[in-house]
């Protein structure tokens, strides 16, 4: 119950801190998913747009965590579905880290940067590596 408590705190301070009468500060964007081997190189990947949780946590803090406390970085991040591919939140500056529920990915290609009165729209694609 104090987890949902912060969590609402936090995300209302993030609100009001973008809409004190300044353009929206946030993350406006598309996230594609595939699977496939990633040994093979030149091989077809077909990137489709997911449906499913996005954690959205802040850099320092995510990189504190291992692929083994997944769940633990999952119940202090800022949380969102994305549907057929899109999600949009509002967020306050900073950089940020977007996750797919499917897999645990910290490096520069799901990472995004807002600056004050920021909108950032930009495409993010996830494969996660399968072998046959």
């Amino acid at each position: 119950m104090k987890n949902k408590i912060f969590l609402i705190f936090c995300l209302l301070l993030l609100f009001n801190s973008c809409l004190d009468n300044r353009a929206p500060c946030g993350i406006n964007t598309y996230i594609y998913y595939a699977e496939g081997n990633c040994n093979i190189t030149n091989q077809n990947i077909k990137y489709m747009p997911y449906t499913g949780k996005v954690y959205i946590a802040q850099k320092q803090v995510a990189e504190q965590f291992a692929d083994s406390s997944f769940d633990s970085l999952k119940k202090i991040a800022l949380v969102t579905k994305a549907v057929r591919g899109g999600i949009s939140l509002l967020v306050e500056p900073g950089t940020y880290y977007i996750i797919p529920d499917t897999m645990f990915c910290l490096n520069c290609n799901n990472m995004v940067t807002i600056n004050k009165d920021d909108l950032i729209e930009k495409e993010f694609k996830f494969l996660k590596c399968i072998s046959n």
